[in-house]
């Protein structure tokens, strides 16, 4: 069971938190993950807990981890030599004219296999994110490019296999 957390927490569970949050569209960080409990992240408790009829005091105690989607796991983190279908889905994504509006397309084959240029149009996104240009594609990048409970963030965590054990 996770730790008690609440405003000015900060840590891994703070970053469970977010993401299980954030993937049930309770909460919009639109940016990283940063395992920083703060004011935002406690409205979204205490909405949370009013819609579950939990008392409603903005910590993240067992009553609350309890009602918590178990969905907590961190998005993949693929980089240079990674392979995949997480990354045939990141170039597929990465690829065609529309991104190339803002940040350079991946114009190689969707194989899967995170070579150069998969590397380059990555590092293309997260200067246009305004992100140190690593190339890697971690967990803070995913939920900065991704609006959280989106169809393709679903389409990610589906190749990922991180829906596999939900229960449904």
């Amino acid at each position: 069971m996770p730790s008690t957390i609440s405003l000015g927490s900060s840590g891994p569970d703070v970053k469970r938190l977010q993401r299980a949050l954030a993937r049930a569209l309770e909460w919009n960080p639109w940016g990283p993950i940063t395992g920083d409990f703060d004011a935002s992240l406690q409205i979204s408790v205490e909405s949370f807990q009013t819609a579950n009829g939990l008392t409603v005091d903005g910590i993240c105690g067992p009553a609350t981890w309890a009602k918590v989607p178990s969905y907590r796991e961190a998005s993949p983190t693929v980089q240079s030599g990674s392979e995949g279908p997480v990354v045939a889905w990141l170039q597929q994504v990465l690829h065609g004219d529309a991104v190339a509006v803002f940040f350079n397309a991946y114009n190689g084959p969707i194989d899967g296999i995170f070579g150069p240029l998969t590397e380059s149009s990555v590092k293309s996104l997260q200067a246009w994110a305004g992100k140190p240009q690593s190339g890697v594609v971690d967990d803070d990048m995913w939920f900065t490019w991704m609006t959280p409970g989106s169809a393709q963030q679903l389409r990610l965590e589906y190749a990922a296999h991180l829906l596999d054990n939900l229960p449904w």
